[in-house]
């Protein structure tokens, strides 16, 4: 009877596939990550290398889009000295698509960060101090964002990795082709900076905490956006961001695919909001 007790009680905190229950009150992010489904997948299955590939290409128009077009508001031209930051780009793009695509998980992405920091190592970019510390800054967040272990994977964590995601790359592009940034510039990227909080919150924290977070992102982000720009292009930027909202209530069925969504959303709002 004992036996036949215990083993009830142990299928209790079990899912139907065998695995624990998750603690729902628990601050670890191990707890809370390793029960979304994603699906098993193989570097040449079409599911690995659509979502990548996008990811990668959605990063880089988020950051690219809004320093040029200031670049060339104040008369300013594109030449080859953004080319070190370019390829840093693309490598970190990449990696940061490996990181989503495999739950967090990814070692191959260590690589890409890797690479990406060498490129800081340019003449072109150490010349330049600050610069320099916040691209290194940024691709060491994204190797200890991965570590479960330092339960990052909850809202610090979605904030700086707001912070050096917005605040980096977009001022490391606009000061290496200008030799300084103006306080417009850095104003214009606050949209950016919560629309990072927005649609990277069911990214880094895929569990009931994120959900309800998202609803005060969201919020947020509008209250930011509405500030910032009113037109035609905004009704769109709503729509985009409340698709997102119900997205993240779909992840079992979409897996890897519901990723690249969020971030080929928040780069059609930035083509929007910033033109």
């Amino acid at each position: 009877m004992e036996q036949d007790y215990f083993q009830q009680s142990n299928m209790a905190h079990r899912l139907p596939d065998g695995r624990s229950m998750p603690r729902r009150l628990s601050n670890d992010a191990q707890d809370k990550r390793s029960f979304e489904n994603f699906y098993p997948i193989h570097f040449r299955d079409r599911r690995f290398w659509i979502p990548l590939s996008v990811i990668m290409i959605s990063l880089n128009i988020i950051w690219w889009r809004l320093p040029l077009l200031h670049t060339q508001s104040l008369q300013g031209s594109i030449t080859w000295q953004i080319a070190p930051l370019f390829c840093y780009t693309i490598a970190i793009a990449v990696g940061m698509a490996l990181m989503m695509t495999q739950n967090f998980r990814s070692l191959i992405s260590y690589i890409f960060f890797a690479v990406g920091s060498l490129f800081t190592f340019s003449s072109l970019i150490q010349s330049r101090h600050e610069i320099f510390v916040l691209l290194l800054l940024l691709c060491v967040f994204l190797v200890i964002v991965q570590q479960l272990w330092l339960g990052l994977q909850n809202i610090l964590g979605l904030i700086l990795l707001a912070v050096l995601a917005t605040f980096t790359v977009p001022i490391a592009i606009f000061y290496v082709q200008n030799n300084f940034v103006t306080e417009k510039f850095i104003l214009q990227l606050l949209p950016m900076f919560f629309s990072f909080i927005f649609y990277f919150n069911p990214i880094l924290m895929p569990n009931p905490d994120g959900r309800k977070l998202s609803i005060l992102t969201l919020g947020l982000f509008w209250v930011v956006l509405f500030s910032h720009h009113v037109g035609v292009s905004t009704i769109f930027v709503v729509l985009f961001s409340l698709l997102a909202f119900v997205l993240q209530f779909m992840k079992a069925k979409l897996g890897n695919w519901q990723n690249m969504g969020y971030i080929l959303l928040q780069a059609f709002s930035m083509l929007l909001l910033y033109h």
